[in-house]
């Protein structure tokens, strides 16, 4: 504008110009919607079990050593003990659903009702479909409840948290699980299933599973029973 000339100064003999910056609105992330829960809360849960109290829980979790994967579903049979494992690639609703769909072509109708028709799991993105769950996507046929702890409540389904414990013991925290494959993660569950508890009267999951079930849907689980002093809890179970 010229207001400096008369101290010999002009626009090009400015070492620098300090230009206004203009601050631009940020976009705005497209907030996600959370997951609906509505009737499938664990207090729904509670109210649930008292009006069906011979339908026993099964508890579903998700284990795993990197965000990145490769990631472990865990179910435990609550009334047993009993736990078996699904390797997966990816931590997904469609992935997670997809194993209920797997086990269901291997048992009887029958059989799969008597353990996978009431699941309690926790919040995870990975189980937030609970149609998925609830409905099998390939048949239609509607397959059993699932109701979702509290937040931050993983005490709620305590029995799948605690049996967590062993498999640590197989595949301690911070160890490469890519060498995993899903006969590996049946053999693991095939020793820790034959590991006796005190809350079982130092029988093990398998025995109390294989007495009320039978040994074939067992079998059909790809779960074997190991000789007590065969019985491995190690990391060189695997090795």
């Amino acid at each position: 504008m010229g207001l400096f000339l008369d101290w010999g100064i002009n626009n090009l003999s400015l070492k620098r110009k300090v230009k206004r910056r203009i601050h631009t609105k940020k976009k705005l992330k497209k907030r996600k919607e959370p997951a609906n829960y509505e009737g499938r809360t664990y207090s729904d849960y509670l109210e649930y079990k008292l009006e069906h109290p011979n339908i026993p829980t099964t508890e579903m979790d998700t284990v795993y050593n990197n965000q990145s994967g490769p990631y472990i579903q865990t179910f435990i049979f609550e009334n047993t003990s009993f736990m078996i494992g699904i390797l997966h690639s990816s931590k997904t609703p469609d992935s997670m659903s997809e194993a209920l769909n797997i086990i269901q072509d291997k048992l009887s109708p029958k059989e799969y009702n008597s353990l996978f028709s009431l699941i309690l799991t926790d919040r995870g993105t990975e189980f937030s479909k609970a149609l998925q769950f609830e409905v099998n996507t390939e048949t239609g046929e509607i397959r059993g409840k699932i109701f979702y702890c509290d937040p931050q409540q993983s005490s709620q389904k305590p029995h799948v948290e605690n049996n967590h414990l062993f498999i640590r013991e197989i595949l301690p925290k911070g160890q490469d699980w890519t060498h995993l494959t899903q006969d590996k993660v049946d053999l693991m569950f095939s020793h820790i299933n034959s590991t006796p508890r005190k809350s079982l009267g130092n029988k093990t999951p398998y025995e109390v599973f294989t007495y009320i079930y039978g040994t074939e849907v067992a079998n059909k689980l790809n779960i074997q029973k190991i000789a007590k002093d065969e019985v491995c809890t190690t990391p060189h179970l695997l090795k």
